[in-house]
């Protein structure tokens, strides 16, 4: 099948690279060169590199509805357009354009979980499960029909990184799946139902702020929501700690714990929370390099009273 590749970022890599085992990619559309460090070099993308090396045209449109660029890739004359995490919004003269339209591979099981970050938001919401959504690509975010849909169960430790892990060959899989059987000219879709649909915006800082008045579980699930980046982070006298690793604390401690108050438990670092205690297995302070809890305890002479936390 002639492809038409949309992608910006490692994971886009990762696909465009299975994609050119039993495929033609034609061209690949990436985003465009971003300024990096402090003489704003610019970057080329994974995805560029990464297509450059393999001799395939790459485009970065600042706009795609530039006249030039439609009529040079409708000369590709594509079957078919994949997009994986390209980052901007296609516009229907563009996702119309391929034989077989314009696919999206989503990780989450959509409706749920529309728009940027799915992996990390449905482990911080504590999900028991979460999937692969291929979809055509329409004018609403992440509303398309659905191709094809198959679920990943999660576990409570599962960190984003894990989790990335297993959703690329599993996604590549029902990907793989859905060109075959749009090649046979098959086709099962299914309308999302807009009554279900939920969003989830971008991580930022704020996001990964520890509030100790959370309870063990939820402050869990974040920690492992932002491993590897950008990870959660507090602060402990007066300056700011990364938080890596956490388990759930479930055995009884007299006196009991405040939020956010710190006992060294048999060589082990446990913290207070709104709900629950929390024990924490690593963790980096700033400037240094990832430590774990003894480490800490030992380093930094924990006392009754020491707590995460502004204040």
């Amino acid at each position: 099948m002639k492809i038409g590749f949309w992608g910006t970022p490692e994971i886009a890599e990762y696909y465009l690279e299975q994609l050119l085992i039993k495929h033609e990619v034609v061209f690949v559309v990436t985003g465009e060169d971003k300024p990096v460090g402090r003489h704003k070099t610019p970057v080329a993308s994974p995805v560029k590199k990464y297509a450059l090396e393999k001799n395939i045209t790459v485009f970065q449109p600042a706009s795609l509805l530039d006249m030039d660029f439609l009529s040079i890739i409708a000369e590709k004359k594509a079957d078919i357009f994949i997009v994986v995490a390209y980052g901007k919004i296609i516009p229907p003269k563009v996702f119309n354009m391929a034989q077989l339209k314009t696919i999206n591979i989503h990780p989450s099981l959509l409706p749920k979980y529309r728009g940027a970050a799915p992996i990390q938001w449905a482990l911080i919401n504590g999900e028991s499960e979460t999937g692969v959504t291929i979809q055509y690509i329409n004018e609403k975010l992440d509303a398309g029909d659905i191709l094809l849909q198959k679920k990943i169960p999660l576990s409570i430790d599962m960190t984003a990184e894990d989790l990335f892990n297993i959703v690329l060959p599993f996604g590549f899989n029902i990907l793989d799946d859905v060109l075959n059987q749009l090649s046979e000219g098959k086709e099962n879709l299914v309308k999302q139902n807009e009554s279900e649909a939920t969003y989830c915006g971008k991580i930022n800082r704020e996001t990964a702020h520890i509030d100790w008045a959370k309870s063990a579980f939820e402050i869990h699930n974040l920690v492992r929501g932002l491993n590897p980046k950008p990870i959660a982070w507090t602060e402990f006298k007066g300056k700011n700690f990364k938080i890596y690793k956490t388990k759930l604390f479930n055995d009884d401690l007299n006196p009991e714990l405040k939020q956010g108050f710190l006992l060294g438990y048999k060589k082990r670092l446990i913290a207070g929370t709104g709900k629950g205690y929390l024990e924490i297995l690593e963790l980096q302070p700033e400037t240094k390099k990832i430590m774990d809890a003894g480490s800490f305890i030992n380093g930094y002479r924990l006392t009754n009273g020491d707590f995460f936390g502004a204040g």
